[in-house]
């Protein structure tokens, strides 16, 4: 079988070649959440290295409590805990338009770990020397994460593009 093209209507513009561009360049989504997760990862960075730092990796005696550490009294356990979450939490900033799901559930982990010291003061201060300021910080970030994952818009850019083309029929 043969076919044969046939230009409907022939224009002055060549086929599939750009005709008009707005933008020259595309840029990643992004949220205002991601500002939020970077914040607060490294501020529980900084308070987490600074921690660790004073009360050291002692491993017989990880519960040991620093009074001299920033914000409040810290362990160990607590710092290391810091600095992962720090991390966790950068980590979730730095991915274009927000990691929401992780913002979300680190969240929830500092809540309920800010719920759990408040409701357990003596043994999360035993292993964390958490007090119960330490538990309203961790349930006023939880709080900010997850509000800051559940309602910040994500702004997609877009580079508009023109094509112009032939109008040809296959017959």
């Amino acid at each position: 079988m043969l076919r044969r093209r046939r230009i409907l209507a022939d224009d002055a513009v060549a086929e599939d070649e750009v005709v008009h561009r707005s933008a020259a360049v595309e840029r990643p989504p992004w949220s205002p959440a991601q500002l939020v997760a970077a914040v607060l990862g490294i501020v529980f960075l900084i308070v987490g290295g600074v921690s660790l730092a004073k009360t050291g990796v002692d491993a017989n005696n990880m519960n040991a409590h620093f009074t001299g550490t920033p914000l409040w009294h810290h362990t160990a356990w607590l710092a290391l805990g810091e600095l992962f979450f720090g991390l966790m939490m950068l980590g979730a900033g730095v991915v274009p338009g927000a990691s929401r799901g992780l913002m979300t559930f680190l969240g929830m982990i500092a809540l309920s770990f800010g719920i759990a010291v408040l409701v357990a003061p003596n043994t999360f201060h035993q292993y964390f020397g958490a007090h119960s300021g330490t538990g309203w910080v961790y349930i006023i970030v939880g709080a900010i994460s997850m509000i800051a994952a559940s309602v910040s818009p994500v702004f997609f850019t877009r580079e508009r593009a023109a094509y112009g083309r032939r109008r040809e029929v296959m017959t």
